[in-house]
């Protein structure tokens, strides 16, 4: 037998073996990387996740993502006589854009049962609201027996301003006052960026929910929002943040829609 011969066949065996096993690990990293979890998988995944610790989610997930960035912001630049011109006697201004107004003798109507109550409530609102054509009705709530809060929020170029409301007050289906925060955006500032979905962002709240000083038993998920966020800061001028808002029976949670991190509302 020619062994140098054998030795070479063996070799490029050897060989060949080496270059099959690299091409099918290959392929197998390139298939690993390429994969991507559809929607539904996705959204699946983090149900679980959250049925695991006790959170159920009764509300549609957005599956469109957007490309947003900073909002600078101001409170609305506007003087008291300015509001005056627009809003009847009762109005308490409290700092620029920020006022408080008394409807106790409007006597507006409201019933907190009625699904459909929050449009017909700011159509009766308008006369006595500036600047109302920023603000969409966003939800209602109860504190109390027989008193809750009707929500509407500013927006901007379609999206929630979460941090400039006009809560409405309502006792024994009468509108009894308001608190409004009205922005000025300045500019939108810094380059756009893609905000994480909304399952990103459900699963960023089921990893910090551990982290909470609340109790996470028999949590349900009411409702999920793309928009803007900031808490209140004693300053002429700053930023909004992309944030997606998630609502549950108890409390508000803000996810950052730029990086997962979660904020607690207080």
């Amino acid at each position: 037998m020619d062994w140098s011969r054998a030795k070479t066949y063996l070799i490029m065996t050897f060989l060949l073996l080496d270059l099959v096993l690299g091409y099918q690990f290959w392929k197998l990293r390139t298939e690993q990387a390429g994969y991507v979890q559809s929607y539904a998988e996705q959204l699946t995944e983090v149900r679980d996740l959250l049925a695991s610790q006790k959170w159920e989610i009764r509300t549609e997930v957005p599956r469109v993502t957007a490309t947003l960035g900073y909002l600078h912001v101001r409170y609305l630049d506007a003087a008291e006589e300015e509001w005056k011109k627009r809003i009847v006697a009762g109005m308490v201004v409290k700092g620029s854009g920020q006022v408080t107004v008394d409807l106790t003798d409007k006597d507006i109507s409201a019933n907190l049962e009625d699904e459909s109550m929050g449009d017909r409530l700011w159509t009766q609102l308008t006369p006595w609201v500036w600047p109302k054509e920023l603000y969409k009705y966003d939800r209602t709530y109860e504190i109390g027996k027989g008193i809750g809060v009707v929500k509407y929020l500013q927006h901007f170029n379609g999206y929630p301003i979460f941090s400039a409301p006009i809560d409405v007050v309502i006792r024994e289906e009468k509108a009894t006052r308001y608190t409004q925060a009205a922005l000025e955006v300045i500019r939108e500032e810094g380059s756009k960026k893609q905000v994480i979905s909304a399952v990103h962002a459900l699963r960023s709240l089921s990893e910090s929910i551990d982290k909470t000083a609340k109790s996470n038993d028999n949590k349900i998920i009411r409702d999920i929002r793309l928009g803007y966020y900031s808490k209140t800061y004693n300053a002429d001028e700053w930023y909004l943040t992309p944030v997606w808002r998630v609502l549950t029976a108890q409390e508000v949670y803000y996810v950052n829609a730029l990086t997962g991190e979660v904020e607690l509302a207080r």
